[in-house]
């Protein structure tokens, strides 16, 4: 990844289904827009900026429904006040929407 000209690493970035990184999220549903904001501060990195891929995860709706969460591939950065990050464009489905590959 390319930041202010310069090429950066930043953590488990890139294709594969397989991350070690995890992070506690809130979903927030206002006005029919899905967002999920992180709730710890560097479970994905210790960067101010993380490259999410595009990713399907399994979720059980509160009916025992197996559903999928659908996160489109996005690269976030790190509120300056709160320090989290906060992923747009989400939405569930009955089928996953990528292959995470």
């Amino acid at each position: 990844m390319e930041i202010n000209g310069v090429l950066t690493h930043a953590d488990c970035i890139g294709a594969g289904a397989y991350c070690p990184l995890a992070s506690s999220m809130q979903l927030v549903n206002a006005g029919g827009v899905l967002t999920a904001i992180t709730t710890d501060t560097f479970g994905l990195t210790s960067l101010d900026f993380f490259a999410m891929p595009d990713r399907s995860l399994d979720y059980v709706d509160e009916n025992n429904n197996k559903i999928y969460l659908n996160i489109p591939a996005q690269t976030v950065y790190r509120d300056s006040t709160t320090l989290q990050f906060t992923f747009t464009g989400l939405y569930f489905s009955s089928t996953p929407a990528y292959n995470n590959d």
